[in-house]
């Protein structure tokens, strides 16, 4: 059996666990080839998280991170161009799985990792794709459209509308989770910028 044959495996346990993590919500992932010229990036230091935060996933999850774990040394990660700020950008990286970038393309759908580490706060940003997070290992707070921070777990999903703001950070434990879109591939999430702050009768300062 060659050495691309048992990486095409491996990539094809990685995604049914994902499809399977979902819920059934994107049953085309398997339609996604193999792209063998998809090479690993340079090493981020957020990267040096990864061990630990692999060993955070449950029941539920546990299995779909020895998956990762085979294929570490294959994930391509990469930041947000639009990102700025050296504390943030070394806590922060992600790898596109599925997509037209990604390991398996796919030209209607991007399947990827997120990667954050202790005490990291991803800011409030927002994308024309509807979204859907699936919390992997660790643990994190979302915050969304009513402006509350809840605490999510393992194995459950969040989901974001289309142009809706959201934020993620963590506390003592770093997290990785999935995140799927089904539309808009091709454009990029966007910082939020906070909204200038009013006086009393509801002008802005």
């Amino acid at each position: 059996m060659t050495t691309l044959r048992n990486a095409e495996f491996a990539w094809r346990d990685l995604t049914a666990g994902l499809t399977s993590l979902f819920g059934g919500l994107a049953p085309h992932l398997l339609d996604a080839r193999l792209d063998a010229t998809v090479q690993p990036m340079q090493h981020m230091r957020v990267l040096n998280h990864l061990n630990a935060t692999l060993q955070l996933g449950t029941g539920v999850t546990r299995s779909l991170c020895e998956s990762v774990d085979r294929l570490r040394s294959e994930l391509r990660w990469r930041q947000n161009p639009n990102y700025a700020g050296a504390e943030f950008l070394d806590g922060y990286a992600y790898c596109e799985l599925i997509g037209p970038h990604g390991h398996l393309r796919h030209s209607e759908v991007a399947l990827g990792l997120l990667l954050l580490g202790p005490h990291i706060t991803y800011p409030e940003h927002a994308h024309t794709a509807a979204e859907i997070y699936a919390v992997i290992a660790g643990q994190a707070e979302w915050l969304q459209g009513d402006r509350i921070w809840r605490g999510r777990e393992p194995g459950e999903l969040i989901h974001h509308a289309s142009m809706e703001s959201h934020a993620m950070r963590t506390s003592d434990q770093p997290l990785l989770a999935a995140y799927l879109w089904q539309d808009h591939l091709a454009d990029g999430a966007r910082l939020v910028r906070a909204p200038r702050s009013l006086n009393e009768r509801g002008m802005p300062r």
